[in-house]
């Protein structure tokens, strides 16, 4: 066995762990604590009853996918790293978001004890057992982040509709998820084998949000007279989709020969 393939598969189980033990703990410890918060404001009851649990769902089948990688990396399968790298799309995205209407309740951001460790993993997984280079392991954390926050801006979105009403975010809502999934494929697709269709797959996922996430952001904005969260999703994606239309920047960043 390969040293790397022996380490790649310690971390894998490591993350596989610190996902199992640390989403069972933290939801028994803190799923009531959510909903019986005296100081949430409209809305996070209902993130904090239903997404709750469904992140940690979501965190739990990234420590599925770990436990599977481990093995994989163990036995020196050439699918090992690919589980760990949608392993780590799915245990970032449990670990970060949750923490948002927790905070909006008034109570500590508790989920970050699992999101740093899993943003360690992720640099050490991808760039000293996968040997993905930095530029792509950075456009690939960059297109991780408009991932996470088109899932902010859906979940939000939804969020809105139950407790107002507002039909903007009536018309809009579904369009972010299919901004999430194009971004969520886009990622993994970085990582493992750079392709020349990603460019107008992200190029698709970030015009979605451009356009349904800047309007949102401006009324959002308005509304509460400061910054709108809502903003975050398509500044990421201006980011990222001038990236994709400058002349053969991604080309260089993922060594991609230009087609």
């Amino acid at each position: 066995m390969e040293k790397k393939n022996l380490w790649g598969g310690i971390f894998a189980s490591v993350a596989a762990l610190i996902g199992l033990i640390g989403h069972f703990v933290l939801f028994f410890q803190w799923y009531v604590a959510g909903m019986s918060a005296e100081s949430a404001e409209p809305g996070c009851e209902i993130l904090l009853k239903f997404l709750h649990p469904g992140l940690a769902n979501v965190g739990i089948l990234a420590a599925v996918f770990f436990a599977v990688s481990a093995y994989g990396f163990f036995t020196s399968k050439s699918w090992a790293l690919l589980l760990s790298t949608i392993g780590i799309v799915l245990a970032l995205l449990a670990s970060w978001f949750i923490n948002v209407p927790f905070m909006a309740a008034g109570l500590p951001p508790i989920y970050f004890t699992l999101f740093v460790p899993y943003l360690l993993f992720y640099f050490l997984m991808l760039k000293w057992i996968g040997g993905v280079s930095w530029a792509r392991v950075l456009l690939a954390l960059g297109s991780g982040m408009a991932y996470i926050f088109c899932f902010m801006n859906g979940v939000s979105s939804t969020s809105r509709i139950v407790t107002v009403g507002a039909p903007l975010f009536v018309l809009v809502v579904g369009l972010h998820w299919f901004a999430m999934i194009g971004w969520a494929v886009f990622t993994v697709g970085v990582v493992i084998k750079p392709k020349s269709w990603l460019i107008p797959l992200g190029l698709v996922s970030g015009m979605i949000e451009l356009f349904v996430g800047f309007p949102l952001a401006f009324e959002t904005g308005l509304q509460l007279g400061r910054f709108s969260l809502f903003s975050l999703a398509p500044i990421s994606c201006l980011i990222l989709v001038v990236l994709l239309i400058w002349p053969n920047i991604f080309q260089r960043l993922t060594c991609l020969a230009k087609k």
